[in-house]
């Protein structure tokens, strides 16, 4: 896809079609395959089949045209690569694929897929459950401080005070937001998520659902929007890119996963979706009786014919319901703090490490005499080898008066010395 650019600083202009969205319009079938999946999905989707159409050489319509059998060894030819790279991309091509061909007329490709089929392949994912870890409130507020702009802290505050997903995060307009900021804030900010703002919602039993800011986030989400969007169209993406376009869902994984590094954490175990358990764990351990509440802001359907009986309409008694959700920081410290802290860890350390050098120089010292003793003892038995205890006696007296002379020689010529200056 050919994409414009600006003739005064060279960048790629906002807006316009992306390639599989083009791909979908040139294709009815395609079109009427995916009409009623969620954005994301029909990108996913697309895309694959997209691919699959342009490696293989066939147009959508000829490969809904194929009988089963041919349909089928056509895909996992495509598919059988990928097997070796990842095997949770060759089962997502292949998924895409076989969803594709069943909405010609509910056709399934005849897969041999069973343990020893021919078309069977080991498709278990990494178990991220085993890995995951979920942060805690107080590391919540470690990622969050250091990040590196007010753009990314009020997006981070965002999606751990309110549960709202990446998706409906990236759909949001200032519009959403505005008539709740200005003149004053209001605490809670309320977000109504619609399916089209978070189009997870497409596929489930309710048209929308309200999430809520308490304090700090508004705060942060007012600086923000006094800085980038004060004048700003009430259709403008509410997080956006230097190039004005919403903020995707790659470029804030990149941005949490930076954050979570700089506190610390281990980013292999922490990903973006652990901010929306951390904000579920805070949500249990609040002092609400309503346990229909605390699965409704999270924007779940409500089991059996609860959900019937829940209203989503009566806002002001949610809003108190979730004031009582506790996102106060548990100790609140500055930066400054932080390195006192870091420094008396260091003072220890040093004092203890300084004791542990001084006590094994006493240790190499006393070995150091040891050594030097048993050398001059060697030294003498090899000198003295071969002679008498008297001889041995003897020449120790000769030496004894010798070094008594000399010293007493040094004394007088030192007096001398002394006497003459």
């Amino acid at each position: 896809m050919s994409r414009k650019r600006n003739n005064e600083t060279g960048r790629f202009i906002s807006g316009g079609l992306q390639s599989w969205q083009i791909f979908m319009e040139k294709h009815e079938s395609v079109q009427e395959w995916l009409e009623n999946r969620p954005l994301g999905t029909r990108a996913q989707y697309c895309r694959k089949l997209m691919s699959f159409c342009k490696t293989v050489g066939i147009a959508p319509e000829g490969f809904l045209e194929l009988n089963r059998l041919a349909a089928r060894d056509l895909v996992w030819n495509f598919v059988k690569p990928f097997i070796r790279e990842s095997t949770s991309k060759a089962k997502n091509n292949l998924a895409a694929l076989k969803s594709f061909y069943r909405s010609k007329d509910g056709e399934t490709l005849p897969f041999d897929s069973r343990r020893g089929g021919k078309h069977y392949f080991n498709s278990k994912r990494r178990k991220k459950a085993a890995i995951e870890h979920v942060p805690s409130k107080t590391e919540m507020y470690r990622i969050i401080d250091v990040t590196n702009n007010i753009r990314d802290k009020s997006m981070l505050l965002m999606l751990f005070q309110s549960g709202i997903r990446v998706n409906a995060l990236r759909h949001l307009r200032f519009g959403d937001v505005k008539s709740q900021l200005y003149p004053e804030p209001k605490i809670p900010l309320r977000l109504r998520i619609t399916d089209k703002i978070d189009t997870k919602l497409q596929g489930y039993a309710i048209d929308f659902y309200d999430a809520r800011l308490q304090g700090e986030a508004v705060e942060a989400l007012k600086a923000y929007c006094e800085k980038y969007h004060r004048e700003a169209d009430e259709n403008k993406p509410l997080f956006s890119t230097k190039l004005g376009n919403p903020m995707n869902e790659t470029a804030v994984w990149s941005m949490f996963k930076k954050c979570v590094r700089r506190a610390g954490l281990d980013p292999s175990r922490i990903w973006v979706h652990t901010i929306r358990k951390a904000f579920k764990r805070v949500v249990r351990h609040a002092p609400v009786d309503d346990e229909d509440f605390k699965e409704a802001i999270m924007g779940h359907v409500l089991p059996n014919s609860r959900e019937n009986y829940f209203s989503r309409y009566e806002c002001e008694e949610l809003d108190k319901e979730y004031m009582k959700i506790d996102f106060s920081r548990q100790i609140p410290e500055s930066k400054f703090q932080r390195q006192n802290e870091q420094i008396i860890e260091l003072q220890s350390e040093i004092k203890k490490q300084t004791k542990e050098i001084k006590a094994l120089k006493g240790f190499l010292h006393e070995k150091e005499h040891v050594i030097w003793r048993e050398k001059l003892k060697k030294e003498e038995q090899r000198l003295f080898e071969g002679w008498s205890e008297q001889e041995k006696k003897a020449f120790l007296e000769l030496v004894r008066a010798k070094v008594e002379k000399a010293k007493e020689t040094m004394v007088k010529e030192i007096l001398e010395e002394l006497a003459k200056k």
